[in-house]
């Protein structure tokens, strides 16, 4: 009897989805959980995915000990406990505490402790914000932020209140107490900006350095 009985809340809990539209967005959504809770009313909808909660959209995989679906097509998804996303299309993974996601506008938002993995471009980063525009290929890291590059001199190692990196110029912008440790050298600077495909990098303001020969 358990059984039919959770076949018939699962169907019923499809067909209320299906009648809302709430999985009719752009990219389809696909989810599941230990324990799923569903409000359908109109301008409140939500689900709430607990114990081991796990989400699909396009591309882009989370995990979480919580994931809540809030809105019509479930557009935002807010993300609680062990977060991990893994993003395929653009081979890059992020674990976190917490996180949200606007699938609309796919800007991704993490305010806490973050750490990124950018396995196309030889990239690991860190700091306690992450603001991420997928569509554009912009991440902008600030508190404690860091960011390691693998180049062929060996890495290259950017610290700064601030960094935005631009996945797509592969272009850094370092802003306050920012420093750069690469060949056993290290700079300091008020800003600085480097270039991850030629190497170059660029300071300003107080300028300090110890340059091995």
């Amino acid at each position: 009897m358990t059984f039919y009985r959770t076949v018939r809340n699962l169907l019923v809990l499809v067909c209320l989805l299906g009648s809302s539209g709430m999985l009719a967005a752009a990219e389809p959504i696909s989810f599941k959980g230990g324990y799923t809770r569903a409000v359908m009313r109109e301008g409140r909808e939500t689900i709430m995915l607990t114990q081991g909660a796990m989400v699909s959209t396009g591309s882009i995989d989370f995990q979480a000990q919580s994931i809540e679906l809030i809105g019509p097509n479930a557009r935002y998804m807010v993300g609680t406990g062990s977060v991990t996303i893994t993003d395929t299309e653009n081979n890059i993974v992020i674990t976190c505490t917490s996180i949200s996601f606007d699938r609309e506008t796919e800007q991704l938002l993490v305010d806490g402790w973050v750490e990124i993995q950018d396995l196309e471009n030889e990239v690991i980063a860190s700091g306690a914000y992450l603001s991420y525009n997928r569509s554009e290929g912009t991440m902008k890291l600030q508190i404690a932020a860091k960011l390691l590059r693998h180049t062929e001199s060996g890495p290259m190692v950017c610290r700064a209140d601030s960094i935005e990196y631009n996945r797509t110029t592969m272009r850094l912008a370092l802003v306050g107490n920012t420093s750069i440790a690469w060949k056993g050298d290290t700079y300091q600077a008020s800003a600085t900006t480097v270039d991850l495909e030629t190497d170059e990098i660029v300071m300003e303001g107080s300028i300090e350095g110890i340059v091995h020969g």
